[in-house]
């Protein structure tokens, strides 16, 4: 159910996606020492609670295994709430959610996909996390995938960067996040422990932004007239800030007198799974926003989609809709104070359509 659309919100909209926290209470006497003689128990004698098992890193096969049985479930174009609960979480659940109530209000039915097949590069390439007790892990992963924009006749192969998370070993494995990466060989570097896992999180201290702040600080100034807000922005994301803005004003020209468009976003200000080190020294951390365009077309004047993002709203007269689309990006946040934020990998996907018909 993986489909870019290109809207006048943020840059990268025209760009095509890729195909896709234990207290305890006692009651009196618990304290260090209950007062008097300690007295045996009754009974037998009961062993203290078990070690927790112990769970070896994920291989880079399983690893692998994991990304390419999980997306195959995400690609699915399935309109049902309960599958996307057994398949995804975070973001990329909340994105699902929205284009299934979509649905409901406008039907299931969608324009053909482009028939071309191109020649994809089957590698998998895999990054995990995980502690030794069996406690959530996850994985990044990125692979080539065939990617399409709403509107393309044509695919392309394009590079995905996917989370993956596990809340604890034997517990399924959800997908989290897509985005894709501007050039087919655009790996993530991540950084590598001696037992095989990503190295996460660590001393951010010096780092060019703080990465519990820097999604919000992205959102502002992609989204917003906040300005830099203290951060030193890659050329890329001035480009694409820059890109936005002209497209939306084109938007509005091609629309005319007597039309309105009006933008707001949603930005969450905290990132989504670990922060990944790289082998610089910097780090991955994704983030998440949601954007909105509202048009109302005039009086007598109303607009239809050829292609769109969303199932059952093409070949339809429209006096005024309103278009939800969730940015989905992971910033890379370079080592040194001095140093750049920049954009790894970004995807923009529908995630819910309102609209009102044109009745004459």
């Amino acid at each position: 159910m993986r489909r870019s659309i290109p809207l006048p919100v943020p840059a990268a909209l025209a760009a095509v996606l890729a195909l896709a926290a234990t207290a305890g209470c006692g009651g009196p006497g618990t304290g260090e020492r209950a007062a008097g003689a300690a007295k045996p128990a009754a009974g037998p004698a009961t062993s203290s609670a078990p070690a927790p098992v112990k769970v070896p890193p994920l291989s880079q096969e399983e690893a692998r295994g994991v990304v390419k049985d999980v997306t195959l479930k995400v690609e699915a174009d399935n309109f049902d709430a309960g599958y996307w609960k057994g398949v995804t979480e975070g973001p990329l659940l909340e994105q699902q959610l929205a284009v299934v109530e979509t649905a409901k209000k406008y039907g299931t039915d969608r324009e053909p996909r482009p028939a071309d097949s191109p020649a994809t590069d089957p590698a998998v390439h895999t990054w995990t996390t995980g502690k030794d007790d069996g406690s959530d892990r996850w994985i990044l992963g990125a692979h080539e995938v065939q990617g399409y924009t709403v509107g393309d006749a044509g695919k392309e192969a394009v590079l995905r960067w996917s989370l993956f998370h596990q809340q604890k070993a034997g517990a399924p494995w959800l997908a989290a996040l897509v985005a894709r990466a501007p050039e087919p060989t655009d790996l993530p570097q991540v950084a590598v422990g001696p037992d095989g896992r990503a190295v996460t999180g660590g001393d951010t201290a010096e780092l060019a932004a703080d990465p519990a702040k820097v999604c919000g600080q992205y959102g502002d100034y992609m989204y917003t007239d906040a300005g830099a807000g203290g951060v030193k922005w890659s050329q890329d994301a001035v480009k694409r800030k820059a890109a936005s803005a002209a497209q939306l004003e084109r938007m509005r020209t091609s629309l005319g007198k007597g039309a309105k468009v009006d933008f707001g976003v949603d930005v969450n200000r905290g990132s989504h799974g670990p922060v990944w080190r790289t082998t610089d020294g910097g780090a991955l951390v994704a983030c998440t926003a949601v954007s909105k365009v509202y048009t109302e077309m005039g009086p007598g004047r109303s607009t239809t989609f050829s292609s769109s993002g969303w199932a059952g709203t093409t070949d339809i007269p429209w006096a005024s809709y309103t278009q939800r689309i969730m940015g989905l990006t992971v910033l890379k946040v370079s080592a040194g104070a001095a140093g750049e934020v920049s954009v790894a990998a970004e995807s923009n996907l529908p995630y819910s359509f309102d609209g009102t018909k044109y009745t004459g």
